[in-house]
This record gives C-alpha cells, structure tokens and sequence, in this order.
C-alpha cells in the first residue's frame, strides 16, 4: 500500500506541477524583447481526413505523458486513513435524497434498498446519515429492534447526533426502557438545547417514571421555547394538576383547547381547499397530488380533533375540583 501510495503522489506532482500551485518567489528576469509573429497562413482542407492529428502529449526522453499518468492514477485504488476506500459523497447524497423521497411516499421497503444501495458507495465505516434513515424506515415498519440498531450504529460514527440520540430515546421509551431513553433525551438535549421536541419527549418518561415534578420542569421549557406546541402545554397542564396546581393546570389546559380548536378549523379549510382543487385537475399526475393532499388534510385534522377533546377533559377535570362550572 506505500508503494501505492509513493507512486501516487509522485504520479500527481507529474501532472499537477506548475498547475495552479504558488510558485516561489525569485528574482524576475529581465524581460526579453519578444519577435513580431507572423500571421498563420488559415489551414483549408475540403477532406477533414486530409488534416494531420493532434498528436498526444508526451514528455521528452521516454518521460511520462499526461495520459499515460491519468490512466495510471485510474488504476490505483485510492484510499483514506488506515486503508479505508475513499467513498463516493455525491451518489451517497443522491441515493439517500432517492430514499427519503421513497419515505415520504410511504414506501420504507423501496427506500432500505437505497440506502444500502448508497453504503456501497460511502467509506468503508458507513455512513451515520443513512444509518439514521434506515432507523426512520425501520421505525415505519414496525420493526422496532432493527430501527434501534440502526440508530445505534449512527451514534458510534457520529455520538453528537443530536437527532438519533432523539429517535432512539423514544423507541426506548415506547419499550418502556425509561432510564435508557433519559440518557439519550439528555445527550441530545446536550448538542441542541433548544429542541421543544426533546424537552417534551424528556418529560413524558419522567412523567411515566412517576416523577412529576421532574416532568414540569421538562413540558414548561419545551412552552418557552415553542409557546404555540400544543402537546408539551397540554402536559404541562396535566403535570401542574397532578402536582395540586390547579390555577395553574386551568391556565395552561385552557391554551391548549384554544390552540387546538385552531388547528381544527385551518386543517378543515385546508381540507375543503384541497377538495375543490381535485375537481380541477386535468393530468393523473395533479389529482394524485391533490389526493395525496386530501389525505394530508384528514389526518391532520383527525389530530388536532383528539388534542382537542383530551385537553377539554382534563379542562373540565381541573375546573370540577375547583368547583367551576366545567366548560361546554
């Protein structure tokens, strides 16, 4: 590999010298008068076979041509630090913006095969970005463990990945591996501190540990870093009444039912907008779009509906045990 590796710088100082390199300075030669050129006479040849070709650059005395060095360097396998193989960045970029569009269609099967159709062209150790997506993928199909691993071997490439920290910290919440899920909420709340998300995913396993206060803490920094996120203000409303704050808990339910009745009407808008654009369009291609649109919608609106009835409940809980009258 060091005989490889001499041949190849020796091979590129051949063809890269003078080539956009500085040079060193030295003392500048006086300037010498240059001779009047003489206008070529223009080169007319009815039969293009009649012109002489090109010949190749060559070196003098036997040296070695530009050619001959490019199909050398061609021939040798480059490598990285410790005989890694250097990757190919900009197919690995293509495949996975291939699988992430793929996911998006809700086709995780068609976008695992991209992904590992794009590690054979990362560096030897992978690649902890389509590591984080086959995680992604894995997670769609329900295949929790996979998903996890997958996750696992980002973070041993990348341990600052403040994303797979995120993603698998709620897989291993939904296992109810509490402790585990902590470390990874903190690791990733470590590298991005202001993730709402994160804040809010930590104080949902504090909550299912039974430590409430803990959880407070967790829901009211998510509130302050995104006022409008409606479920860490819906939790941190739950949290403030299982602590016995009731004035508190009504405060924050009652932004939340308000926040949540919003999102209801706009995606009921955006449902009958996307409705009445399917009857105008012409080509399979926009009324697929539109479809895809109209289900968007739905789901959506399916959503904020439950994050509306749950928070009226707990509103109307919190107003009975102070002897309000609850809300309609």
């Amino acid at each position: 590999m060091n005989r490889l590796r001499d041949k190849l710088f020796a091979l590129l100082a051949a063809l890269l010298a003078g080539c956009g390199a500085e040079q060193p300075m030295t003392p500048a030669a006086p300037p010498v008068k240059e001779p009047v050129a003489a206008e070529p006479a223009p080169v007319v040849a009815s039969d293009p076979n009649m012109l002489d070709p090109v010949p190749a650059l060559s070196g003098a005395d036997g040296e070695e041509s530009v050619d001959d060095i490019l199909a050398e360097l061609n021939a040798i396998q480059l490598d990285g630090e410790e005989g890694n193989p250097l990757g190919d960045p900009d197919k690995v970029v293509a495949l996975l913006h291939e699988g992430n569009t793929l996911i998006a269609a809700g086709k995780p099967d068609a976008a695992l095969a991209k992904y590992d159709e794009a590690l054979q062209f990362a560096e030897k150790e992978g690649d902890p970005d389509l590591f984080f997506n086959k995680g992604i993928a894995y997670k769609a199909k329900g295949e929790a463990d996979k998903a996890i691993t997958e996750y696992r071997r980002a973070l041993e490439l990348a341990p600052d990945y403040a994303e797979a920290h995120n993603n698998l910290g709620n897989l291993l919440k939904d296992l109810k591996r509490h402790d585990e899920a902590i470390q990874h909420f903190e690791a990733s709340i470590r590298v991005f501190p202001d993730n709402p998300s994160t804040h809010n995913n930590l104080g949902t396993v504090h909550a299912m540990k039974g430590d409430v206060n803990k959880a407070a803490v967790c829901f009211a920094k998510a509130v302050r870093l995104e006022p409008t996120y409606v479920d860490a203000r819906q939790n941190l409303g739950v949290a403030y009444m299982q602590q016995g704050r009731l004035a508190a808990a009504e405060k924050e339910l009652a932004k939340a039912v308000k926040m949540a009745q919003g999102g209801m009407v706009y995606e009921q808008q955006r449902l009958a907008a996307a409705k009445a654009s399917l009857a105008r369009a012409n080509s399979p291609e926009e009324q697929n779009a539109v479809r895809k649109e109209i289900s968007a919608a739905q789901q959506a609106g399916n959503a904020a509906t439950g994050k509306y009835r749950r928070g009226m409940e707990f509103l109307r809980s919190v107003q009975a045990r102070r002897g309000e009258t609850p809300a309609p």
